[in-house]
């Protein structure tokens, strides 16, 4: 149970009007309580209001919160305006929130942008409870590493695609200063465990380098020699039997269906392997060469993100997720 001495250190920092920035100091004097400070502009008069959230070791959560005499009234805090649950207005034609989240996900059967909002909840909770400020050296790396990603190699090509998506400068910081400390809590997530990870699970980064076609169910399939395959796939996209897309590529073993995957493997190289009956049509491969998985950089960035995508799901799976749109059977997840 939180003591006197503690809540009296809460409701001090609360009160006195620098609680971001006194925050630190009383995560010192109280160790051994986990501290979440949640803040909030209210929309009904622009004032930052503050909540404390200490967790202490048997699960238990004291929330704290202070208003001053003559501050905003409790029951208006919250309050939206109208206006607020509208996103996009076209030509007229208004989407809210709510219609966007329908659209992006549920209208097209897909759960992903839910995901990574409930993923981002998640991450920020963490994050929040235990801040890891960037120093400038770690956050220009961070930015310019951003920029390479997107190509943008200039700061004229920085400055169009910030004018493209609307985005201020200091708005281009925060962004990036939250993907490096993402980054950063998915190291310190993983520390330890890669090793144990990649003896248990690393077969399924191995690498198979392929060429590749899908032709139409209907195209009366002759497996081509594999000496001509290349060939046979150009006369088979010059007739229209092969659909068009990617005919080099790099799999791993954990992107194909297990059945697949052990015949792609287990295939010589310079051999054909296939059909493979899929939605497009009938795929053949052609492998050109099979990769044990080794724990290099690159690799461990792999395993670094199945252990946090792991970590993640554990979280989830604990977690209270309230959805505020639609109907009442999808508020709650």
């Amino acid at each position: 149970m939180a003591d006197g001495r503690m809540l009296a250190d809460a409701v001090g920092l609360l009160s006195g009007g620098t609680a971001e920035r006194d925050l630190a100091g009383f995560r010192a004097a109280h160790p051994q309580v986990r501290v979440r400070l949640i803040s909030q502009r209210e929309e009904y008069d622009g004032s930052l209001q503050h909540a404390l959230l200490v967790k202490e070791g048997d699960g238990a959560t004291v929330s704290l919160s202070w208003c001053p005499d003559r501050a905003l009234p409790w029951p208006l805090r919250g309050v939206h305006r109208a206006g607020e649950h509208l996103l996009l207005r076209v030509n007229g034609v208004e989407t809210s929130v709510a219609r966007a989240v329908a659209c992006l996900d549920f209208i097209w059967d897909e759960s992903r942008l839910a995901d990574r909002l409930i993923t981002d909840s998640l991450v920020r909770e963490v994050m929040e409870e235990a801040p890891e400020p960037l120093t400038d050296t770690e956050l220009q790396a961070a930015m310019d590493a951003f920029r390479r990603a997107r190509g943008l190699l200039t700061g004229g090509e920085t400055r169009a695609w910030m004018d493209r998506n609307r985005v201020s400068h200091d708005e281009l910081e925060e962004l990036v200063a939250v993907e490096a400390s993402v980054a950063r809590l998915r190291s310190r997530v993983a520390a330890g465990h890669v090793e144990d990870w990649f003896a248990e699970h690393g077969h399924g980064l191995d690498v198979v380098r392929v060429a590749k076609v899908v032709l139409d169910a209907g195209a009366g399939l002759r497996v081509p020699d594999p000496g001509g395959f290349l060939e046979s796939v150009e006369r088979a996209f010059a007739d229209g039997t092969a659909r068009p897309g990617e005919v080099f590529a790099s799999l791993r073993r954990e992107e194909l269906d297990p059945a697949t995957a052990d015949l792609v493997f287990g295939a010589e190289p310079g051999t054909v392997a296939g059909p493979f009956e899929t939605e497009e049509g009938q795929l053949l491969i052609k492998v050109l060469a099979v990769e044990p998985a080794v724990l290099d950089d690159a690799v461990r960035v792999l395993a670094e993100r199945r252990i946090f995508a792991e970590w993640v799901e554990r979280r989830r799976s604990t977690a209270k997720i309230e959805w505020f749109w639609g109907t009442a059977e999808r508020t709650g997840t």
